[in-house]
Parts: C-alpha cells; sequence; structure tokens
C-alpha cells in the first residue's frame, strides 16, 4: 500500500514499474555474470586438465628415452593402447603422447589415430576396428606388425625430407644459433638419411622408402596392399622373393598367393 500525499501516491505509481523494470535489468545482468562466471570457471578446468595432459605426455617422453617411436597426431573415436612395460590400457586421444616400442594400438569401429613416425618423416593412420603392434627393430628401424583392419602411410622420399630440413634450417639459421654446427654427418647422426620403414602382417612384410598407400588385412590370411604414389617391395612371409607394387597397384594375398592388379576404385577412409 503507497501512502502520502496524493501527489506522492501519484508520483510513486509512476515510479513503480520503472523501479520493477530496473530490477528485472539488474537480475538478468546477475544471471548473465553467473553464467560468465560459470563459463570462465569451466574454461579454466579445461586448460588446467589440457595442461595437465601435456606435462604428463611429456614426463613419458622423457621416460621412455631412445624407445619412441611416434607420438599421437590426432585421433577420434575410441582409441586404446596397450603399454608394453604397464601392461595397461590407455586412452591414446592426447596429441602429443609417445608411442613406445611394443605399444598395441586398438581402434572400436568409430576409432581412427594418427601418428607422426620416422622423426616426423612419415604419416601413419589407423583406421576403424584395428589392431597394430608398434616395433623399433633398430636404431636405423621402424615398423609395425599389422594383426588386423586397415592403415594408411604416407612417407616423404629421404632426400626430399633431408632438402625440407635443409630448407628450414636456411630459414632459420639468424634466429636459431645453436643449428650453426649441424653437418650432414649430424644429420645422418639424427636418423633423417637412410632410416628404414616396414609393415609386418600375418601374410606378408611391406618394405617401405617412401610412399603413400593402405593397407587392409583379416585374421584369415588375406591382404590388400594399394600404393597411391610411389612403390612398395612385398614379400610373402617364409620367403624371400621379393614382389614390386607400383603407383597405381595393389597386391593382393590370400594365402600364398600374391596377385597384382591396377586399382580400379580406392576408398579414401583416412580423410573422413
Amino acid at each position: 500500500m503507497i501512502i502520502g500525499t496524493e501527489k506522492q501516491k501519484e508520483d510513486a505509481q509512476k515510479a513503480k514499474p520503472v523501479a520493477e523494470k530496473a530490477l528485472m535489468q539488474a537480475k538478468e545482468t546477475q544471471k548473465k555474470l553467473k553464467d560468465q562466471k560459470m563459463e570462465y570457471e569451466w574454461l579454466m578446468t579445461r586448460l588446467n586438465e589440457k595442461e595437465r595432459s601435456l606435462k604428463d605426455s611429456y614426463s613419458k617422453m622423457a621416460s621412455s628415452n631412445n624407445n619412441v617411436v611416434g607420438l599421437v597426431k590426432e585421433c577420434s573415436g575410441t582409441v586404446k593402447i596397450m603399454n608394453l612395460q604397464t601392461k595397461k590400457l590407455e586412452n591414446a586421444c592426447h596429441s602429443f603422447m609417445p608411442i613406445n616400442d611394443g605399444d598395441k594400438i586398438t581402434t572400436s569401429s568409430d576409432g581412427k589415430i594418427e601418428l607422426k613416425i620416422l622423426d616426423g618423416r612419415g604419416n601413419f593412420i589407423v583406421g576403424p576396428d584395428s589392431e597394430v603392434i608398434v616395433k623399433k627393430k633398430s636404431a636405423d628401424e621402424e615398423g609395425v606388425e599389422f594383426i588386423q583392419g586397415k592403415v594408411y602411410t604416407k612417407v616423404d622420399k629421404s632426400d626430399e625430407y633431408l632438402q625440407k630440413v635443409k630448407d628450414y634450417i636456411e630459414r632459420y639459421k639468424e634466429d636459431l644459433k645453436t643449428i650453426k654446427g649441424w653437418t650432414e654427418e649430424k644429420m645422418k647422426e639424427y636418423g633423417l638419411k637412410g632410416h628404414r620403414y616396414s609393415i609386418k602382417t600375418i601374410t606378408a612384410v611391406l618394405g617401405i622408402r617412401g610412399t603413400e598407400f593402405t593397407v587392409e588385412t583379416n585374421k584369415t590370411r588375406f591382404t590388400k596392399i594399394s600404393v597411391i604414389e610411389g612403390s612398395v617391395e612385398v614379400s610373402l612371409t617364409g620367403k624371400n622373393e621379393v614382389t614390386e607394387i607400383p603407383e597405381g597397384y595393389e597386391a593382393i594375398i590370400n594365402g600364398e598367393i600374391l596377385t597384382k592388379r591396377k586399382i580400379e576404385k580406392l576408398e579414401k577412409w583416412w580423410e573422413r
């Protein structure tokens, strides 16, 4: 109830909607500020999680020493990695997570993971419903044991990659004084030349020097290798004979029989 003179009552009636509107605006502003605070706290939580993840990755990398054979570039869906040392399944979907010698990668029907291999010279994508074991055969040779599923590999030729490194050094040598002492011998020491990579399936071993290709296999001794660029050397398990599969061709292996034919249609599943 409004009390006072008629004039005061009239003025109060006029002021009432203005005050109610101001109160409503204040409540809306308070809600926005609360939402903004919640969003800020959420972002900070995500940043802290990312920082912990990166620290964990760097810690694993440091403790792995020379056992690292690849780094996770990106992945999606459900991807698990069985750590050879800890014998534990870990979530592999962390950028820069190191993949160590003997680690087993398993992807589900929605999973896909991309690795950087060969000191960054190669890309290796494991498709859905796949299993691979990453191997470091020696100081200058890496590879995978391919159990089943699909993989895509692209490896720069050694001379092309070496030229990229030289160009990079040339562009930044004024700022990066520490690389002045790098020579051809130093590059060889870091494995930028002559580094080998191979894939082993249940039926064959694939030798790779600089190429782009896919492999599809299963546990029934069937393997299909499709070469997109370059060439792949294929030798059947237990045999010394090597068959070169050139660009634009694919090899179909059923047990101990290898058939080479021209690619009719290539499904680019790794670009989805």
